[in-house]
């Protein structure tokens, strides 16, 4: 028998399911658009060479690649590569294709410019629960900002679109770039090897300080510097930010990060758990200060981060220009309001069913009464109405008849 399954880690999203998603993107976008951010948009398809330039860590050990088309696919040759069969690549994150817009509109657009982008992205990741292949990111960012203002703004703005979605038990874990790369050059590594042990840093929480150290000794570093590394890292752990000053941390760094935590504590009135965490790291290479992840009750994961990435467009332009984004993992927050949705602020669907006797008119009348308040889809009688009844309940909540609403009966719900 034929398979009709969608591919591994992609998903169909029938009606119930689709409209929760519609009302989550709606809410974010509204929320993201009040906060004074700019709906953009880029393509899904980005060229291999610039993707590949894009310091995205494992990202782009998982990124999709399309092949040549017509004569420019030449499979005779010998010893291929895969610059000879591929030339461009499904976008693994939205901000590396907007500083790629932005580097190439820079002129026209204001300073600083803040921009929304909600769209798909894509990894070849191994699927779990709130992970899939096919993804949806919902990013703000600021280009043009250098100030700790912008990450107050885009951090605050965040927690109140998740507000409005009804999350309350929220924990923010901020770290810094700028003094794990001291941290590391502390512990003797090169500059040049600096990304590469981040990498490996940002998987503590899922292999542990063990699996980090066995890590970092497969990739061929030194014993003595790892464990150097590990030790700093367990103190740290141990006594906060302030034991990093110990391990050559400039003071101004740690004075900035305790700034904004202290800042955001007061923002939001203490409302939600804000504090220091070594091990936020943000894999990617791109990100050059501040970095940070949300997380909440019943997912182990984060469902939201971002960072600072103030090189990124002097990478590809070669023009300076401070950058740093947010985004909401769309993913988790649906999977996580799914149980809720009867709850949530959606409008209702509602079917409106009639009888061949029924005048068409006022059917059509009543449906547009009835479309003030909800959604309204018209359905004739059928035949075997139960089972009609087993299967409307995935597009509708509710259901009446014209009868019944000359009779001022309540709707039925589904």
């Amino acid at each position: 028998m034929k398979n009709f399954n969608p591919i591994r880690g992609t998903y169909d999203y029938l009606p119930k399911e689709a409209r929760l998603r519609e009302y989550v993107r709606a809410t974010i976008l509204n929320s993201y658009q009040e906060n004074g951010y700019n709906l953009i948009d880029t393509p899904i398809l980005e060229s291999l060479d610039f993707l590949n330039s894009s310091e995205g860590g494992d990202n782009l050990r998982l990124m999709f690649k399309t092949i040549k088309r017509g004569e420019k696919l030449d499979l005779s040759k010998e010893n291929l590569t895969e610059s000879d069969i591929a030339e461009e690549g499904l976008r693994y994150d939205l901000t590396v294709p907007l500083a790629r817009m932005y580097s190439n509109n820079r002129e026209k657009l204001p300073t600083p410019f803040r921009t929304i982008q909600i769209g798909s992205a894509f990894r070849a990741e191994r699927p779990q629960k709130g992970r899939n292949r096919q993804f949806t990111q919902c990013d703000i960012d600021v280009f043009g900002d250098s100030s700790i203002n912008a990450e107050l703004e885009l951090i605050k703005t965040c927690f109140d679109t998740l507000a409005r979605l009804g999350f309350e038990n929220l924990t923010l874990k901020i770290n810094d770039r700028e003094i794990l790369n001291q941290l590391v050059r502390f512990s003797g590594f090169s500059d040049g090897e600096i990304n590469t042990v981040c990498v490996t840093l940002d998987k503590i929480e899922k292999i542990y300080m063990t699996g980090v150290m066995m890590e970092l000794i497969e990739k061929g570093f030194d014993t003595e510097k790892i464990n150097k590394l590990v030790d700093i890292v367990n103190d740290i752990v141990e006594n906060g930010l302030q034991a990093s000053g110990k391990y050559g941390v400039k003071v101004e760094n740690i004075s900035r990060l305790n700034y904004l935590i202290d800042t955001l504590n007061r923002l939001t009135g203490n409302r939600y758990s804000i504090k220091y965490d070594i091990s936020i790291v943000r894999g990617q290479g791109y990100y050059t200060g501040t970095v940070y992840e949300i997380y909440t009750d019943g997912f182990s994961g984060a469902i939201g981060g971002g960072g600072r990435y103030d090189k990124m467009v002097e990478k590809f332009s070669g023009i300076s220009c401070p950058a740093v984004g947010i985004c909401l993992g769309f993913e988790p927050i649906c999977m996580l309001l799914k149980d809720r949705q009867s709850s949530l602020d959606i409008r209702k669907n509602l079917v409106l069913l009639y009888d061949s006797d029924d005048d068409i008119i006022e059917v059509f009348n009543l449906k547009d009464e009835l479309k003030k308040e909800y959604n309204v889809a018209l359905y004739s009688r059928p035949k075997n109405i139960k089972n009609f009844y087993s299967k409307i309940g995935e597009v509708a909540d509710l259901l009446t008849s014209v009868k019944e609403q000359k009779e001022n009966k309540p709707f039925k719900q589904l």
